[in-house]
């Protein structure tokens, strides 16, 4: 059999679906063949290479499809769907967004050989909105790569010279600036704890611009007392960065995994985040759990784990311990033996 990977992500910007398809596609053992379009695949142009030239390059053989969508015309493929927040919560995206990915999982979901998932709530509601039984659809979780473990104390110094960030405490909150990140919870949370912190505390905030910006410039978040807006920071920045923060604040409404709270756990980060979607999947006891809405629940979180050294070396351990059960290796095991199945 033949392996072909759709790897149109090859031409995307570095996100979560991004690094999940090439952390995934590096270690398979099936002999694969990748097919990407030259340059930019971004937009209207990688979904016009995907549904016209991809099915052309096919022969006899398998397609898997890791990045949310696949050719509509092909049957013979495995698809990977992160999650099902454009169906759940339509009003986060752009209509034409919307609209498209309506249009193609109605098309996919119930032709292609099989469809993969990254945690059992995505497998639920996925099932739910295309009636596919959820025994039918594979959970293959997500991992932290081998990069995010906890950096040494000369890594954290080196890291925060770079980033202007000075020796203060800090917090760190990460994702892109859109509804379901639920920055304005994190902002909120800080400003009422912040009084009550370790002298010059400091909240940093990465992630670019999504979707739907809550603030209109970057800027506007640098006028809120004690906080770093740094935007995007380079991948390799991001293990010290997490290391060296007193916590985690990842108050999202909804992920499918919830990457960055196991890149946490993986850096000895306490983390702080929501009972909802994947999360409680993904942590289990190993993180403090707050009230989406309530900015005093988190406030309060923030303080408990900023004034106990106890808690805090409790939060690591047991965070390190839970990001350990999740692998890429094995994870990349799964999809072979579901592509040696489907062969």
């Amino acid at each position: 059999m033949t392996l072909y990977v759709n790897s149109r992500f090859r031409g995307q910007r570095l996100s979560g679906v991004q690094r999940v398809a090439i952390e995934l596609s590096e270690r398979l053992r099936t002999p694969r063949r990748e097919l990407a379009p030259k340059g930019d695949a971004s937009g209207l142009k990688g979904h016009l290479w995907e549904q016209l030239r991809l099915p052309m390059a096919l022969k006899d053989g398998l397609l898997w499809s890791p990045g949310n969508v696949g050719p509509v015309t092909v049957r013979r493929q495995v698809l990977t769907i992160h999650d099902a927040a454009v169906l759940d919560h339509p009003e986060w995206f752009t209509p034409n967004f919307v609209r498209t990915y309506r249009t193609i999982w109605r098309l996919l979901v119930n032709k292609v050989a099989a469809v993969v998932t990254v945690s059992e709530f995505t497998r639920q509601r996925l099932s739910v909105h295309f009636g596919r039984p959820a025994a039918s659809i594979h959970v293959v979780p997500n991992a932290a790569s081998a990069a995010f473990s906890p950096a040494t104390p000369v890594e954290v110094a080196d890291v925060r010279a770079r980033l202007g960030l000075g020796e203060a405490p800090y917090f760190l909150t990460l994702g892109t600036r859109e509804p379901r990140k639920n920055l304005a919870l994190a902002l909120g949370g800080w400003a009422r704890a912040r009084a009550r912190l370790a002298a010059g505390s400091n909240l940093v905030v990465v992630g670019g611009d999504g979707n739907t910006e809550i603030f209109a410039r970057s800027a506007a978040l640098q006028q809120a007392d004690g906080v770093h807006a740094l935007g995007r920071v380079p991948e390799a920045e991001l293990p010290a960065l997490i290391s060296g923060a007193r916590a985690l604040i990842y108050p999202s409404f909804y992920e499918g995994f919830g990457l960055p709270v196991l890149e946490a756990m993986a850096c000895g980060a306490p983390v702080i985040t929501t009972r909802l979607a994947s999360m409680p999947e993904v942590a289990g006891e190993a993180a403090v759990y707050v009230d989406p809405h309530a900015e005093d629940d988190l406030a309060r979180a923030i303080e408990m784990v900023d004034g106990s050294d106890d808690l805090r070396q409790e939060l690591s351990e047991k965070g390190r311990e839970r990001a350990a059960l999740f692998d890429w290796d094995k994870s990349a095991r799964q999809m072979d033996a579901l592509f040696a199945e489907l062969a």
